[in-house]
């Protein structure tokens, strides 16, 4: 009961909201929890090094959208040529990559671009479809009720909380499937999390909401094992963190 009484206040809520809110720019704060399994690192061989990675790295991203399509992409780190930390350039060159995720309610088109290892590939497809289960819970985030929707399969645990007051089935990253836009996403599976931070309502035009178009085309599950083979290749030759692995070749 509890649940539909959220649902209600929610909605009736949405009826008296300004139609512009479904286009503008969304800043994200992504939360990586990067500390590695020291047990494993050490039964890998790469142990010294996973003592130098920190608890978490914080990133920001951007999310460009209307009505029918989205734009999510890295928003980037000013490059410092002269700063010798190790950890510093690999957040650099994370958040420096060329990564661009278009999605297309309309016609659920979905285009990822992503840059690897000195190699830029284009992934086409349609998005995986999440069946998103209601908590009726609720919490504010940015002065908007949001509602908390979860999923989990064997592989990934998702958590969102989406708002109805910006009535797009949209989200970060390659999520959304929900009557409103995903303010806050953790994936158990990536161990981040992502926060809105800013909300900007504009006008959008079509140049910025166009599909990526640089890279190797390659299907989702050839880019998986490419990832795969490259991070075996790693561990194996021993350059976590060094001269070759450091500089994406």
């Amino acid at each position: 009961m509890k649940y539909f009484l959220s649902i209600l206040i929610i909605t009736t809520s949405f009826l008296g909201i300004n139609g512009q809110n479904t286009s503008g720019k969304i800043i994200y704060q992504e939360v990586l929890n990067t500390k590695p399994d020291m047990k494993k690192a050490e039964e890998q061989g790469w142990a010294q090094w996973a003592n130098m990675i920190p608890e978490s790295m914080t990133f920001k991203k951007q999310l460009v959208f209307n009505e029918k399509s989205s734009m999510y992409v890295n928003i980037k780190i000013e490059v410092d040529d002269t700063d010798q930390n190790r950890m510093k350039r690999m957040m650099r060159r994370y958040s420096n990559a060329n990564n661009q995720t278009y999605r297309s309610t309309e016609t659920n088109d979905f285009v990822e671009q992503q840059d690897f290892m000195g190699k830029t590939f284009l992934i086409k497809g349609e998005p995986e479809k999440i069946t998103w289960k209601m908590t009726g819970e609720m919490k504010i985030i940015m002065s908007y009720p949001c509602l908390k929707a979860t999923y989990k399969d064997s592989a990934e645990t998702l958590e969102a909380w989406f708002t109805t007051e910006i009535p797009v089935s949209i989200g970060p990253e390659k999520y959304g499937q929900l009557p409103g836009m995903i303010l806050e996403l953790t994936s158990k599976k990536n161990k981040k999390t992502l926060t809105a931070t800013t909300i900007e309502f504009k006008e959008i035009t079509s140049t910025e909401l166009s599909k990526p178009t640089e890279g190797k085309e390659v299907t989702r599950e050839e880019y998986n094992k490419i990832v795969k083979k490259k991070m075996e290749e790693m561990r194996k030759n021993g350059s976590w963190g060094g001269r070759g692995g450091g500089r994406g070749h």
